[in-house]
């Protein structure tokens, strides 16, 4: 008889299967904590917000403006081109926001990687990651592509007549018919640049963005110059596609402006993220804007719609108004743009697979960071040389369709975070930024406390308390029924969104399913609408904030989505098999080498570095860190509690216990100037006896006993 110690026990196994499944699951759904230390980096913070701005610049004035622009007027909308670029732009624009809100409140390289990571889980995180890469790849080779097809042109078709001759010829889509040497050569030369480092690879991508916005302006003033009304009310009107076409140029237009998300990407690089971020983006956006609608309108201008050269369109018609010296003038701004572009591309590009690595989602290695140059140098060269490849093997048709869902993806998921985040606390370095010097902190003691006792009672995202009575929604944990509300919105959403692309004729003839089904997805989008809105938004955000959250927010995934719907077949395969790879690589690798923080493990800094609260400071001021009670020693009565650092050159220069110097750390957030401080030497300064900086308790016995610290948590 078999003994029953030995014997196994009746439902183990399920239990086991059970509590692995749990285990899963709950690595899949965990976030990243960015703890108190949100700015340290082993990077190096060197761009201003202007190198900052001119990136973003260049990486969306690039190949669109001088190809983009006549292939949509020329194929389909006519002069109605500017009327599409504009609402790109503004659809763009919505997504921006999204992207400037997250840039300032997390300043960490990974762009719609990061945030997704710290708001929504790791699963979706590296979805959105393996996407940025494949995002960047693609945009990189695609521009390589154009760079080399508008050499030949110049070179009046030479160079592809000679490889038409000597290299080998295939029709296997969706590679080239050809490889194209040109294109591998050029992203070889810009990978061996942005190695250099993030200044030098800032600087001349400025150079190249001046000189191709002093074209644009060149191209915008002189065609005014030579406009005509006529050739906008002749040749079939200003729409002659109708507004089908419009659609659809909007559509093609919309990835024009796609690259702003490469400030996210250097957000570990730039000397004030908090600031630098939302205006670098901003600014961006509307000059693009502004230039894509200034040069769409002068071509159609200049020129018929009919007659537009879709390869080189404002080179052509120039010359066939007569201004053929112009054309040289247009082929330096082209050459200047796709450059920048491609610069743009492949300076995001490893800071993406940094991102990934250094959380542990993808290998080690490509963490690995130059120590004189500060650059991720491994992810740089592999990934740089696989871009190349790239370039050289595959048609620019299939590249710039790969380009678009993968990036539409990340727009969508960024929007509905942005949601997600306004009704949560603050994150952990806010938090400490807000406790230790909260915005209002020149109000006195009586104020102080109220804002304090208030900002306590207003927890985001529970139910406000004017509609406590709506029975589905009490009991809920803070932000739960807002992310549930998300979720179901993306749904109304997509089949909404199907309705519209695939189902247009059958609205328009007034079939009566069609019209039950746009009637029933609206109806449900705008109840999930309502639901948000009866919750508590945090209203202390001291960074940039997208306004009228949670509309924008929705306006601009449902745009996103119709965008991704109207996708090819053949492109969703091609991405599911994007997919697939990346998905081996995080559960054979990431899921059990992440460093995410499980609840009760994570690390926190032992210092924090106070965030922005006066805007007249600069950056020579001092500023004050506190040291958490909980460090890692378990000290509680910390005699050296306040300490000063000198914030020239944005690093940490003075600390009284060297001991306990954080290596590398710099200060690159904005920062504070404390009234009432006196000078001494070397830069340093003695705080005042009397401040509202820290939170106070007084035992009775005498008003000269030790301020006791408030524990920080």
């Amino acid at each position: 008889m078999e003994d029953e110690s030995t014997a196994p026990r009746r439902g183990s196994a399920p239990r086991g299967v059970s509590l692995m499944c749990s285990t899963l699951c709950t690595k899949l759904i965990r976030t990243k904590s960015l703890g108190l230390d949100a700015l340290s980096t082993p990077l190096k913070r060197c761009l201003s917000t202007l190198e900052l701005t001119l990136l973003s610049i260049g990486a969306m004035i690039g190949a669109g403006l001088y190809v983009l622009t006549g292939t949509v007027a020329h194929e389909m909308c006519g002069p109605a081109v500017t009327v599409s670029f504009l609402i790109a732009g503004l659809a763009s624009l919505l997504s921006a926001l999204s992207y400037a809100e997250f840039g300032a409140r997390i300043p960490r390289a990974g762009s719609a990687y990061v945030y997704t990571y710290v708001t929504v889980g790791e699963l979706f995180a590296f979805v959105v990651g393996w996407d940025l890469v494949l995002e960047y790849m693609i945009g990189a080779a695609s521009v390589a592509r154009a760079w080399s097809g508008y050499i030949d042109y110049l070179a009046e078709n030479r160079i592809s007549n000679w490889t038409d001759q000597h290299l080998l010829i295939t029709d296997l889509r969706p590679f080239a018919d050809k490889p194209d040497l040109i294109a591998f050569g050029v992203v070889l030369v810009i990978m061996l640049l942005v190695i250099l480092g993030a200044k030098e690879s800032s600087t001349l991508n400025s150079v190249l963005t001046v000189v191709n916005l002093m074209v644009v302006v060149f191209i915008i003033v002189s065609g005014l110059m030579m406009a005509d009304l006529h050739n906008w009310t002749d040749y079939g009107g200003f729409m002659p596609f109708g507004w089908r076409g419009l659609i659809n140029g909007a559509a093609s237009a919309f990835f024009g402006f796609v690259g702003f998300d490469v400030v996210g990407n250097s957000a570990e690089e730039a000397r004030d993220p908090a600031r630098g971020i939302p205006v670098a983006i901003c600014v961006s956006m509307i000059l693009t804007i502004l230039s894509y609608l200034g040069v769409s309108a002068v071509l159609t201008l200049m020129v018929p719609w009919t007659a537009i050269n879709p390869r080189s369109a404002l080179a052509s018609a120039f010359r066939l108004r007569g201004w053929n010296w112009a054309g040289s003038i247009v082929a330096v701004g082209a050459m200047c743009a796709m450059s920048a572009s491609l610069l743009a591309s492949l300076f995001a590009l490893p800071r993406s697979v940094y991102a990934l690595a250094s959380d542990g989602l993808f290998y080690h290695p490509f963490a690995k960071v130059s120590e004189k140059t500060r650059v991720p140098w491994l992810a740089t060269l592999v990934f740089g040389f696989l871009t190349a490849l790239t370039a050289l093997l595959f048609n620019i048709e299939s590249l710039v369709e790969f380009l678009s869902i993968g990036t539409l993806l990340a727009y969508t998921i960024v929007a509905a975070s942005v949601i997600v985040t306004r009704y949560q606390s603050h994150f952990p370095h806010e938090l400490a930024g807000l406790d230790m010097i909260p915005p209002w902190f020149e109000q006195g003691e009586d104020e102080l406390s109220k804002e304090a006792l208030r900002r306590k009672r207003e927890q985001p995202g529970v139910l406000k308390q004017a509609y406590s009575f709506v029975p589905l929604l009490q009991g809920a944990e803070p932000g739960q029924a807002v992310s549930a509300a998300v979720l179901i919105m993306a749904i109304f959403e997509v089949g909404l969104a199907m309705l519209v692309m695939y189902g247009f004729n059958a609205t328009t003839y007034r079939q009566i399913w069609a019209g039950v089904g746009v009637v029933a997805f609206t109806v449900g989008l705008v109840l999930t609408l309502v639901i948000i809105s009866l919750h508590k938004q945090n209203r202390n955000i001291m960074t940039f904030k997208v306004p009228f959250v949670p509309v924008l927010p929705a306006i601009s995934m449902f745009l996103n989505i119709c965008l991704m719907v109207s996708l090819r077949s053949i492109t969703w395969i091609r991405f599911a098999v994007w997919m697939v790879v990346g998905l081996l690589v995080y559960f054979s690798y990431g899921v059990r080498n992440s460093r995410a923080s499980l609840p009760g493990s994570e690390q926190l800094s032992d210092y924090v570095i106070m965030p922005k609260r006066k805007e007249s400071v600069r950056k020579a001021e001092l500023v004050r860190v506190m040291r958490r009670r909980d460090s890692k020693n378990g000290e509680k009565d910390n005699e050296e509690t306040e300490k000063l650092i000198q914030a020239e050159g944005w690093e940490i220069k003075d600390f009284r216990d060297k001991s306990r110097d954080p290596p590398g750390t710099e200060v690159t957030s904005p920062i504070v100037s404390v009234e009432g401080y006196s000078a001494t030497d070397h830069g340093k300064k003695s705080l005042p006896p009397d401040d509202n900086l820290t939170d106070s308790e007084d035992d009775g016995d005498s008003k000269n006993e030790d301020i006791k610290e408030k524990k920080y948590t």
